[in-house]
């Protein structure tokens, strides 16, 4: 039988001491290190929040645009030459007042032609009438000539609405913006000269989702912002429209809103638009990061005795941060803010601090 070479043994010696020493002789501060690490392997560290109620506004938020309730682009109604611009560019203009005049000399002219004309046939007709008296003209000729009288009138009130569509003037009172002829230039039905905008009473027209359509009302107030302004004031405007249906597209509902402050606001700005729903009342709030969405609706993490609970949730209206909890949460829960993505049911937690 073949011996064990020394080797070997010395080996195998130094084998059971070096284990020996860890099996008997090590520090117990070593031992729960260990112990300490392997456990927090399996906990995590996450920031909380506490439930609690909280006063909330139905305040929604909309993009909107301000528009005006009259807005046109001035077009003359016939061809002509330019004799007269009475305007200023980018001044305030009254309703009616002129604004630019076309050469009519030439209708003038078939006015004054028309006229005599028109005196001349009304001068026949009283000679037809006394002639008729004594039966020296017959009914066919007399009613001839009240048939001419009759055409030439039309033809003076035909003239004459031609020459007051060479008097282009404002049709409501507004602002004219950059002018687009010269005096003495020649204009068509298609040439545009001016464009008039109605600066006051303005609107604000923006959209809200139709799930808001059962409280959207006529005479509800607005406040909105406008990003063009320097000082970012709000205003408030009154709702007076409501589009009565629903885009197919976009599922919301169109309303406008009248302003009527002095504030200069320009039209086709956009605005931050923020409408009041419903009354202040207290509801359950939480931070928006908390709900994770589900194939049957939403859930949060609970906190309780250090153990993450699953709990689902339905939640109500929001805000800018918060969400409101209807079903599923008391005042006073736990509910985790972070780490939701590592999280799973029954896992061990450490709270780090509260989530303001």
């Amino acid at each position: 039988m073949n011996k064990i070479p020394n080797w070997i043994k010395i080996l195998l010696l130094l084998g059971l001491i070096i284990a020996s020493k860890f099996l008997f002789f090590s520090k117990p501060e070593e031992k729960g290190a260990a112990a300490n690490a392997s456990k927090k392997a399996n906990t995590l560290a996450v920031n909380f929040y506490v439930v609690q109620l909280n006063p909330y506004e139905n305040r929604v938020f909309a993009t909107g645009k301000i528009g005006t309730m009259n807005e046109v682009s001035i077009l003359p109604e016939l061809s002509g030459k330019v004799t007269g611009i009475y305007f200023k560019e980018g001044e305030m203009v009254d309703k009616g007042s002129l604004l630019v005049k076309l050469n009519d000399a030439d209708l003038q002219a078939q006015l004054l032609k028309t006229k005599t004309q028109l005196k001349l046939a009304e001068q026949k007709l009283q000679r037809l009438k006394k002639l008729r008296e004594i039966n020296g003209v017959s009914e066919e000729e007399f009613d001839m000539q009240e048939n001419e009288i009759a055409v030439l009138k039309a033809d003076e009130a035909y003239i004459q609405a031609q020459i007051a569509k060479t008097t282009i003037i404002a049709p409501f009172a507004g602002m004219v913006g950059l002018k687009n002829i010269s005096e003495g230039s020649f204009v068509s039905p298609n040439t545009p000269i001016v464009s008039l905008v109605q600066l006051q009473p303005l609107y604000v027209e923006f959209s809200l989702s139709d799930k808001y359509s059962a409280l959207i009302k006529k005479g509800m107030k607005i406040d909105f912002v406008s990003e063009n302004e320097l000082s970012a004031s709000d205003h408030t405007a009154t709702v007076y429209a409501v589009e009565p249906k629903v885009d197919e597209s976009t599922k919301t509902i169109k309303l406008r809103a009248l302003y009527s402050g002095t504030q200069k606001l320009y039209p086709g700005s956009y605005v931050n638009v923020y409408m009041n729903l419903g009354e202040k009342k207290n509801v359950l709030m939480v931070p928006s990061q908390c709900i994770i969405p589900t194939l049957k609706g939403q859930k949060v993490f609970v906190a309780k005795n250090g153990i993450a609970i699953e709990v689902p949730v339905k939640i109500g209206q929001r805000n800018d941060l918060n969400v409101s909890v209807l079903e599923g949460l008391a005042e006073g829960d736990t509910v985790i803010t972070t780490g939701l993505m590592s999280v799973k049911k029954d896992a061990k937690l450490i709270l780090l601090k509260t989530k303001d």
